[in-house]
């Protein structure tokens, strides 16, 4: 049902939703209101997962037109750049939501040891990016020719039937398969980095923790 309505409308619905709900919090509870940055920092590991989204897309695109074009369906020809670039946004705007919803929960969820400041977690940001960063470029050169998914033989059969030269099949698909090593090694760089963080917000919240333990009298 929601596949009809464009990713940019749904965006904006869940920003003015988180919105209403930061701005009730804020009639509720004042300075003391939590919501409105929690939702501001969700949003701001978005726009860091946009621009690095768009900017992957847009040099991948640079490598392998075909990825986008029989990949990820979209159109050939004058405009492809930008057409992956806004599809790198779209893809990297979800990415950072959920990274930055699952950093949310983590460092605000209710235990026995204080929440985490944002100040605190905002530093850790910095984790998934490398990791990401790191995993873009060296799975790639790990890889090589590694087919675990079958990328090359089913872009190669697609090239055939579209009834390119086998010469030149091979030399697209290889790039293809190139471009979807790195894209899968971005998120499992990403996917790294979020553990990274999840471990260092729960050490850090139990060191926090025995900072503000009462002292027992003897």
């Amino acid at each position: 049902m929601l596949d009809g309505i464009p990713f940019w409308a749904r965006a904006a619905f869940l920003a003015g939703l988180m919105t209403l709900a930061g701005a009730l919090d804020w009639f509720r509870h004042g300075r003391a209101a939590t919501r409105p940055r929690e939702y501001a920092f969700i949003w701001f590991t978005g726009l860091i997962g946009c621009l690095i989204g768009g900017a992957t897309d847009l040099i991948t695109s640079s490598l392998s037109s075909e990825y986008f074009v029989l990949g990820k369906g979209l159109a050939a020809g004058e405009g492809l750049a930008w057409r992956a670039t806004l599809f790198g946004f779209q893809e990297g705007l979800s990415a950072g939501v959920i990274a930055g919803a699952i950093c949310v929960y983590v460092s605000r969820r209710k235990s026995k040891s204080p929440p985490l400041g944002f100040v605190e977690l905002s530093g850790l940001i910095c984790r998934p990016v490398v990791c990401a960063a790191a995993g873009a470029v060296l799975l790639p050169l790990v890889a090589r020719d590694s087919d675990p998914a079958g990328v090359l033989r089913q872009f190669y059969t697609t090239a055939l039937a579209l009834g390119l030269d086998e010469g030149v099949a091979a030399a697209q698909t290889r790039r293809c398969l190139q471009v979807w090593w790195i894209h899968t090694g971005l998120y499992a760089g990403l996917v790294a980095g979020l553990v990274w963080v999840v471990v260092a917000v729960a050490r850090r919240r139990r060191t926090n923790a025995g900072r503000t333990k009462p002292e027992v009298a003897p």
